[in-house]
């Protein structure tokens, strides 16, 4: 086996370099590999590691909506994502006095919302499916929440102070011009928050899933990785947001969501005691790193609209 300098994992014999005849979203590169020991659909680009179905397979936002109708455990979901919530509201440090916009895309049942509403913030929501919109605009005011994507939203230029995407960027059907929009209703100096699952430990954690696959099934272990139709690594996400003009881009491991509301083990307290033995590794291997290894599940980024314009800021 070889290692992929740019990747950071290795390649199995069977992976096909490929040229294909659409560019990386991210650096704008070519060259892609197919990793058929995932899934076949799935082409990584050997330059920076983002990894998405391929073009033939598009994100169907019908069935992502009817997902979040039907199946998430809403509550559950929302409760184990409370100290991220508060985690990432206290990064953003609004100022009591200050009268400061947020929009967040992909709003869900608008817990996040409410939550940074208590803080003070004047927000706003983007979300697909239609249950999710209704209790959202219960909450803060159907005025507040456009049901449909963002582009259809037609916000005016700089209209928002921050903008968040919590695990929705993964379902893009075009990070690019999703980022590009974003960057768009931004003020100047207005700040952008992502939380993507982190790519490279999720292959890394399905290579070692699958050998103890039969005997983990036996006791009730569901599959532990996630792969979205689109999947980012650190480098991915530091060109594609440089590129679009975003500066003082930080990425660091994500604080993970707390117990198990998706049931991927029938024994209780188990999952949470991994994540956490999982969050505080990861975070000494940044820290030992400088920041340059981000080993943990999830990314979570931070990036600003530069208060000067530039040649990349046509807003």
């Amino acid at each position: 086996m070889r290692r992929d300098p740019e990747t950071n994992y290795r390649h199995r014999p069977r992976v096909t370099l490929l040229n294909s005849s659409e560019p990386c979203p991210c650096c704008l590169s070519t060259r892609q590999s197919r990793v058929p020991w995932i899934l076949n659909s799935f082409r990584v680009c050997t330059a920076c590691g983002f990894m998405a179905v391929s073009e033939s397979d598009p994100v169907n936002t019908i069935q992502v909506a009817a997902h979040y109708d039907t199946i998430d455990p809403h509550r559950k979901v929302a409760g184990s994502k409370e100290s991220f919530f508060n985690h990432v509201l206290a990064v953003l440090k609004k100022p009591d006095d200050s009268e400061l916009s947020l929009l967040d895309i992909g709003c869900g049942y608008g817990y996040f919302l409410q939550m940074a509403s208590i803080k003070g913030w004047q927000v706003a929501g983007v979300e697909i499916a239609r249950e999710a919109v209704d209790a959202a605009g219960s909450a803060i005011g159907e005025e507040n929440i456009h049901h449909g994507t963002l582009g259809s939203a037609a916000y005016p230029d700089r209209s928002y102070d921050a903008v968040t995407l919590w695990d929705v960027l993964v379902f893009s059907p075009n990070p690019e011009k999703e980022l590009w929009e974003c960057f768009r209703i931004l003020k100047k100096g207005g700040t952008i928050g992502l939380r993507v699952r982190n790519v490279t430990f999720q292959i890394w954690l399905h290579r070692l899933y699958l050998p103890i696959k039969p005997i983990l099934l036996k006791f009730g272990v569901r599959s532990p990785y996630v792969f979205h139709p689109r999947n980012f690594s650190k480098k991915a996400l530091t060109i594609l947001l440089d590129r679009i003009g975003f500066a003082n881009i930080q990425i660091s491991n994500s604080p993970l969501t707390k117990g198990d509301p998706y049931r991927t083990v029938q024994l209780k307290g188990t999952v949470g005691a991994i994540k956490k033995l999982m969050e505080r590794l990861s975070n000494v291997i940044y820290g030992l790193s400088g920041g340059r290894w981000v080993a943990g599940p999830s990314l979570l980024v931070w990036a600003e609209k530069p208060r000067r314009e530039t040649a990349k800021d046509p807003c």
